[in-house]
């Protein structure tokens, strides 16, 4: 039976004569065609076991095999760039069964041709188990390298891009540390990483890091992870990494769910000299969140002119009695659990959110009202956990139906004038750069439009007539 990556033909031999004017006949010799792969992994066997219980029976090849995990995630690094050609893919390692007494390490490298992958066995001496973790480590190396270059030269390869393999292992203190793609949170005041290492036990550990983007300061870590010691096992724990908020992140290993919650740390006044105040003022600010498409140009017009109401003296006055300094106000029309007002405290603030699924705005009758309803609901919580007195009315049923009408209105007046701008300039514009812009003012998107065209007629070098220009900058303005 031929191995894995060998092919076999039959092919003409010598004194084959096969041509006009001559007999067919001759013989067949079989011609054998190897396909080379390329070694990309040196490993110890077995891979990995249970975390409570011996991968290997006795307690130094255990041991060894464990400390074997990480050298050979980092060796199978350093070598996988020189690209070796090779039969198979791996070389692989094993403990032979333990000799007692034994006190050197004895390295049998199998030179024949074997099928599946290159073959070492090792022969490991009393009390490896008590050694040093990093010595441990170091001996390993030292084993793995002996084997790697052993076969090297049965098979005639370069050694160097084995040394180059040893160097990197040393170079990272012979342990294996792996950090995933960083996501950053809605707000983009975060950014959260997994960060995993294989330890002594053979076994990986990992913790996700959370950072803030202003500076890089670590505020919060998880707790930590166990999981097999490989990367590609990493690599599907990083890829279920996700924010859920801005303020928690959710990524799901072998070790179960883990969530990991932002530390707010506490408020930091500087003082002048001869201040006696903090150099902080109550205020209240509407963040936003998670919206849909789906979400009906009438709620969403309606939530937000409310919201904006916030803004006016009188709210601010009315908020400045508060424990808190700050009110924070978001939104969430993505959930899939029912409509609530949830609220909670987080440093010197007060974070409230209306959360509400699309279907339900969908389903109303209303929309002015329900957005109405939220927004009333909202701030009877803030009145709840505060403790604050009555706070001033919010615009009543009908003039909010009016003011809610009137900007649908003008900002469909303002997106007929893009378009028609947009047309204007659609000779003198990339075909595909048009319908970006008409595709974005379709749905509404306005601000975008006005500030990708600005950077676009800059540079394609587009000249505007008086008139274009005037139009422009009259547009612009309404976006300012």
């Amino acid at each position: 039976m031929l191995g894995s990556g060998i092919r076999a033909e039959r092919v003409p031999g010598e004194g084959w004569q096969h041509g006009p004017g001559s007999s067919r006949g001759g013989w067949f010799v079989e011609r054998v065609t190897v396909d080379m792969a390329v070694l990309r992994t040196v490993e110890f066997w077995p891979q990995t076991g249970f975390v409570n219980a011996p991968w290997i029976e006795d307690p130094d090849e255990d041991a060894f095999v464990r400390s074997a995990r990480g050298i050979g995630e980092l060796y199978s690094e350093g070598i996988r760039p020189a690209r070796v050609q090779a039969r198979h893919s791996q070389l692989r390692l094993h403990c032979f069964a333990h000799e007692p007494g034994r006190t050197d390490v004895e390295v049998t490298v199998f030179t024949e041709p074997t099928d599946g992958f290159e073959m070492a066995g090792v022969h490991l001496p009393d009390g490896v188990a008590a050694l040093p973790a990093t010595a441990r480590a170091a001996l390993v190396l030292d084993v793995m390298h002996a084997a790697a270059l052993r076969v090297a030269e049965a098979r005639g390869w370069d050694p160097q891009p084995f040394e180059a393999a040893r160097a990197h292992v040393a170079a990272r203190d012979l342990r294996f540390r792996w950090a995933g793609p960083a996501k950053t949170a809605p707000g983009r005041q975060y950014t959260a990483r997994p960060v995993f290492a294989i330890t002594d036990d053979g076994l990986g550990r990992g913790v996700v890091e959370i950072r803030r983007v202003a500076d890089g300061t670590l505020v919060s870590c998880s707790a930590e992870m166990v999981t097999a010691g490989a990367e590609t096992v990493f690599r599907r724990a990083a890829a279920t990494l996700h924010w859920q908020g801005s303020t928690t992140v959710r990524i799901d290993s072998e070790d179960g769910l883990c969530i990991t919650e932002v530390v707010t740390l506490p408020r930091l006044n500087v003082r002048g000299e001869g201040a006696n105040a903090p150099e902080s003022t109550p205020r209240i600010v509407v963040v936003g969140g998670s919206s849909d498409a789906a979400v009906p140009d009438t709620y969403d017009t309606a939530l937000h002119l409310l919201l904006n109401e916030l803004s006016a003296p009188q709210w601010l006055t009315w908020w400045s009695v508060a424990p808190d300094d700050v009110l924070e106000v978001w939104y969430d029309f993505v959930v899939e659990h029912p409509a609530r007002i949830s609220a909670r405290r987080a440093g010197n603030k007060l974070r409230v959110r209306i959360e509400r699924p699309v279907t339900d705005i969908l389903a109303a009758a209303d929309h002015v009202m329900l957005a109405r309803t939220d927004v009333e609901n909202m701030l009877a919580t803030v009145r709840r956990r505060t403790d604050l007195g009555a706070c001033p009315e919010l615009p009543g049923l009908e003039p909010l139906r009016t003011a809610t009408e009137a900007q649908i209105a003008e900002r469909l007046t303002l997106s007929r004038r893009m378009i028609a701008l947009v047309d204007r300039l659609a000779d003198r514009l990339p075909g595909w750069l048009v319908t970006a812009f008409r595709a974005d003012l379709s749905t509404g998107r306005t601000g975008d439009t006005m500030s990708g065209l600005r950077v676009q007629l800059s540079e394609w070098g587009v000249e505007l007539t008086e008139t274009e220009r005037v139009e422009f900058e009259a547009l612009a303005a309404t976006q300012r």
